[in-house]
């Protein structure tokens, strides 16, 4: 199908559900505990299956802009409002890590008491709107039958999981042609970022979601040159464990960050598939537009650390509203693992069914 510059409109017909599908994230589910009761036993606490190490919260202001052309303005956008929100910078990893050490970086934003319809079994007293993203634009899985065996693979009962995730990924075969390449060398990326300044990354929402009438991709990135801390973040490298959670408290002491909030809008169904994340949709054929700017004033962040109303948040795209849906099998899966994760951290989890 040719590429038009007129946005493909959403309806249900945008997702293609697997027979098995539900019998596979049930699958899932019982191998995140696995994973998380092996973290536990390792670590004598209760955390989540990603995003471990957390780098700092803030409190921020989300600006939707103003006179933005019609086929922008879905849902949440639908007219010039600012949003209280709060921000959480974190890593990707499941294991708290050095910040010397290269992996994924992640930025989570609550947006505070929104209006709209939510997703049927969101619980939360306080409609919020999530937007969980990563500084990679892909998924490293295409489909909810991969991701189950990547997850088995971690919840085997080895040493090291991270040798079995290898095994996983080059299949155990010596013969580099029945590798899965695609998903290796995107592990290979999201896991090696080189480390950088928070505020200097681009991150992405890898999976794509309902935008109102239309379907989407996110990301944000900074606006304008913020890596004005990163000589003092490379400095701290070399002897703290915590360098990224340091230069992030020190930056908004002194000023404040300034992201751009963008959607990518779907319009060409064979470049840009809604159940594969790994396939990086073209931005030659649709660019990413700013709908908003994330602002975060100067704060003294460092007394967010152990505030209890901080770190009991749960982020989660499915913590949204119905305009703003997740799609496709991952976010699918995502749904009833965050609840499984997000439950275990709070000390609640009894069992797979809870």
């Amino acid at each position: 199908m040719p590429s038009s510059n007129r946005p493909i409109p959403y309806s249900k017909a945008v997702e293609t559900i697997p027979l098995d599908e539900v019998s596979d994230i049930q699958q899932m589910i019982q191998a995140v505990e696995k994973v998380l009761e092996r973290q536990s036993a390792l670590t004598g606490t209760n955390q989540g299956e990603v995003h471990v190490k957390t780098h700092g919260f803030a409190e921020a202001e989300f600006r939707i802009l103003p006179n933005l052309p019609s086929e922008l303005t879905q849902g949440l956008f639908g007219q010039s409002h600012t949003y209280s929100a709060v921000v959480r910078f974190s890593n990707s990893s499941s294991q708290a890590r050095s910040d010397a050490l290269p992996d994924g970086r992640g930025i989570a934003i609550k947006i505070r008491s929104v209006n709209g319809e939510g997703i049927v079994g969101d619980e939360s007293q306080e409609r919020t709107q999530d937007f969980l993203m990563v500084n990679h634009p892909v998924f490293f899985a295409k489909s909810v039958k991969d991701y189950l065996r990547v997850q088995e693979v971690l919840a085997h009962d080895e040493a090291n999981p991270m040798a079995k995730f290898s095994e996983f990924l080059t299949r155990g075969d010596w013969n580099p042609l029945r590798w899965n390449w695609s998903e290796l060398i995107t592990a290979a990326r999201i896991i090696g970022k080189v480390p950088l300044h928070l505020a200097g990354l681009t991150y992405f929402s890898m999976t794509p979601f309902r935008f109102g009438d239309f379907v989407a991709k996110y990301r944000i990135q900074p606006a304008g040159d913020r890596d004005g801390s990163l000589a003092d973040l490379v400095r701290l490298l070399s002897t703290k464990v915590d360098a990224f959670r340091l230069a992030l408290e020190e930056t908004l002491k002194n000023r404040e960050l300034l992201f751009e909030f963008q959607v990518q809008l779907r319009n060409n169904a064979s470049t840009m598939p809604v159940e594969d994340p790994t396939v990086e949709w073209p931005e030659d054929e649709s660019a990413f537009r700013t709908v908003a700017h994330l602002l975060l004033p100067r704060q003294d962040i460092e007394r967010f650390r152990h505030k209890p109303e901080y770190r009991s948040l749960s982020f989660n795209v499915w913590h949204s509203l119905r305009a703003h849906r997740p799609l496709g099998g991952i976010n699918r899966s995502r749904r009833a693992v965050y609840a499984l994760s997000s439950a275990w951290r709070a000390a609640r989890i009894s069992s797979p069914a809870s």
